[in-house]
């Protein structure tokens, strides 16, 4: 059966609108890396570290070697900029945190796995560090204003995006109940913040599918193919 590892990375782990896409194929980890012999695809999502923290750099080692051998990736917030430091690429704190919704514009259609998302989409960044790709990456989205890179792809098979496509409302109630102060360094409200989320959020589960079920196609693809 095909096997996808989740790293999880917050207190309080969550799937929320990844949870259809990816399926029952999925493992769940935190706080442990599992081996990567056997494993068919690896998502890894947000979580408060900094991703130059030193208690990461076993799974930055463990990314770059899940890149080698060719394992389908997809990291999401932190997981995206964990990628971007095992590739080469640079990680930096935002002159502010961020939390806003910004529209997504494709620059690569062609991509398998970011590039059929629906038109009009937005996505949801709450974020108080962002990364640089590796020069050799391929950007897949975008920067909005600010030049934050938005979402990349590095190798044959593993990608990274800075927002947040698998968060709910369940999720997002529980953002700002556990980080008050976060709408506040952004410069905005939590009244302005919610009133965004209202237009938003219920195209989000459109969003999520077509990221993580274009995904987890590929890593079936890709384990149909290697054990015919």
């Amino acid at each position: 059966m095909t096997r996808i590892a989740v790293i999880h990375h917050l207190q309080q782990p969550f799937l929320g609108n990844a949870a259809a896409p990816l399926g029952a194929v999925s493992e769940h980890f935190r706080g442990e890396l599992p081996s990567l012999d056997g494993l068919d695809g690896i998502v890894s999502f947000g979580g408060e570290q900094d991703a130059w923290d030193p208690a990461l750099a076993p799974e930055v080692e463990w990314i770059a070697a899940a890149v080698e051998r060719e394992v389908p990736f997809l990291g999401v917030c932190l997981g995206a900029q964990l990628l971007a430091r095992a590739t080469g690429g640079e990680n930096l704190r935002l002159p502010k945190r961020f939390v806003s919704w910004e529209p997504l514009t494709v620059l690569d259609p062609t991509d398998p796995v970011l590039g059929a998302i629906p038109d009009g989409a937005h996505a949801l960044h709450w974020n108080q560090d962002g990364f640089e790709p590796p020069a050799h990456a391929v950007e897949v989205y975008a920067r909005p204003d600010g030049g934050r890179a938005e979402g990349f792809r590095v190798g044959r098979c593993a990608w990274g995006v800075q927002f947040h496509p698998e968060v709910d409302q369940p999720a997002l109630d529980g953002w700002y109940a556990g980080w008050p102060d976060s709408v506040t360094a952004a410069g905005t409200t939590e009244e302005d913040a919610r009133r965004a989320d209202a237009r938003h959020l219920p195209d989000q589960t459109a969003l999520s599918t077509a990221i993580f079920g274009a995904f987890a196609r590929l890593v079936r693809e890709n384990a149909r193919s290697a054990h015919a």
